[in-house]
């Protein structure tokens, strides 16, 4: 209770979201309907991107969420599904390249429609991602071993 304020904020403030589940407990996927309910109203809209991840897809044997209730639950949210292995490092680059071509591409139509609304009849091919003080994020490998980080030139990304 003491951190719902903090939380509201990072939430109020984050450009897009991974909600993470264990395929080993359903109380972690029943926990996420919540959250993203949390996370809607906080931002007072649908239109966020997300990532929806089923974790420790490695224990097999251990499965109790399916993995076709996440693809149900992703497709009926609007948001990418993946189900990775944080242990093995499977599909773990891949949430953070997803999220962040969603908050680009988001990024991009959101750019589009100010600038029309700004010049009507006029259309902006402009990069987000692009180094030109836009809000566009990027993700890139920064050594061998493979770590990804995310930099970006006014914001930043935060983990909870």
């Amino acid at each position: 209770e003491q951190f719902t304020a903090m939380r509201d904020l990072y939430m109020k403030n984050g450009q897009g979201f991974v909600l993470v589940y264990s395929i080993t407990a359903q109380s972690t996927y029943n926990d996420l309907i919540d959250l993203r309910d949390t996370i809607l109203k906080v931002k007072d809209t649908a239109d966020i991107p997300m990532v929806l991840v089923g974790n420790k897809c490695d224990l097999e044997d251990e499965r109790v969420v399916g993995k076709e209730v996440g693809q149900t639950l992703a497709c009926h949210w609007n948001s990418t599904f993946l189900e990775t292995s944080a242990k093995r490092r499977i599909n773990v680059n891949e949430i953070f390249f997803d999220l962040v071509r969603q908050i680009n591409k988001r990024t991009a139509v959101n750019k589009d429609k100010k600038t029309k609304n700004k010049n009507p009849g006029q259309t902006s091919n402009s990069n987000p991602s692009a180094s030109d003080g836009t809000n566009g994020i990027g993700i890139s490998k920064t050594n061998s071993s493979n770590k990804a980080t995310v930099s970006n030139n006014q914001d930043c990304c935060i983990l909870l």
